[in-house]
């Protein structure tokens, strides 16, 4: 079996503790290029992870055919400018979340993958996560067996907190990134530049909580309300509804804290399922998941599920190894992501600042 050939766009902080790591020394792929425009630091990280080809930039890597597949770890406001050109060359690309910096941008990209008949992923890694997979499997049950009634409300808040834990440290240079007219921001139409920086902020936390909501519910969600902080839009309160009724609560925010605080809840006639998910970056880190019945309103039974330790950006990658070997769909596919910018950006347009 021959191993995937990978590049890599970006070695920047992201690129190297949450992604290369995981793709590296693997038997089923090998990364066989990386483009990155600060020369010293391509060197060294290239070095250290016996990579045979740097090149500048994204371009240069599109050109190459031993390349397959790329791996673009970038600020999520590049992901159109790169991953429009290597899809376009044919290569499967993999961009981090969130998709674009609109929902226009995102399906630019998502066409040209259509067109070059190549595999686009969203790096929403919390979808392979061991309790968030525990989770969706106990509610699927609820859902469609009936056991604790109707799903009422679903709750899903993150402020955050500290994300890197116990990271290891990446290869740093002083070199500044070079600037690049191709990279300039493209907001959503009709938002000043003010707006389209919030909406940016916004994007990069509420990405995760409206596609884990999605992932778990199966119903179609429709914006209602929203109400947020003027100086901060970050912060704050979405209220969407599903289908048969059922309501839908997203809080968002951050704060500093030395733990994570992100939890997932959802509500029947009679029981709860609330999902805790663990710190990204903490390779050791262990979510779990609560599940509370009460089946005739006196004897109730407290269920907690701690499934094993499993990194959600390593499973992420291994997933999307396997999707373009296998030439299958992945999970947080593209197309699927487009849904999750429409949703982000009409809670956004419909937000009543305070």
């Amino acid at each position: 079996m021959n191993p995937v050939r990978i590049g890599f766009a970006g070695m920047g902080y992201m690129g190297q503790v949450a992604h290369l790591r995981n793709y590296a020394g693997r038997p089923d792929c090998q990364v066989v290029a990386l483009a990155e425009p600060r020369p010293e630091l391509a060197r060294r990280v290239a070095a250290a992870f016996d990579i045979p080809k740097v090149y500048r930039d994204h371009h240069e890597l599109a050109a190459d055919p031993e390349v397959q597949a790329v791996v673009a770890s970038q600020p999520h406001l590049r992901n159109g400018a790169i991953a429009i050109p290597l899809l376009q060359a044919g290569k499967h690309v993999f961009v981090e979340k969130p998709m674009a910096g609109s929902l226009e941008e995102a399906e630019a990209m998502q066409a040209a993958a259509d067109a070059a008949g190549v595999i686009l992923m969203v790096g929403l890694m919390k979808r392979y996560d061991p309790s968030v997979l525990a989770a969706r499997e106990r509610l699927h049950a609820y859902l469609t067996g009936g056991e604790l009634g109707s799903l009422r409300r679903i709750h899903a808040h993150c402020y955050g907190g500290d994300w890197v834990q116990e990271a290891l440290p990446p290869i740093t240079t002083q070199e500044g990134v070079p600037d690049d007219p191709s990279f300039m921001p493209r907001y959503p139409s009709g938002m000043d530049t003010e707006q389209g920086r919030q909406f940016q902020s916004y994007l990069n936390i509420v990405a995760h909580n409206i596609n884990l909501v999605r992932f778990l519910y199966p119903g179609r969600l429709t914006v209602q309300a929203a109400l947020g902080r003027r100086d901060q839009r970050l912060v704050h309160t979405a209220l969407l509804s599903g289908e048969d009724g059922v309501i839908v609560e997203l809080s968002a925010g951050s704060m500093r804290s030395h733990q994570w605080e992100e939890e997932t809840s959802f509500y029947f006639e009679r029981g709860a399922v609330k999902l805790f998910t663990p710190s990204p970056l903490n390779r050791q880190g262990r979510g779990r998941v609560e599940v509370y019945t009460c089946p005739t309103g006196k004897e109730a039974r407290l269920e907690q599920i701690i499934p094993p330790i499993g990194w959600a950006f390593q499973r992420q990658a291994e997933h999307f190894i396997a999707c373009v070997r296998e030439g299958a769909t992945p999970s947080s596919s593209g197309r699927d992501t487009l849904e999750d910018m429409r949703l982000m950006e009409a809670i956004f347009r419909a937000m009543i600042l305070v």
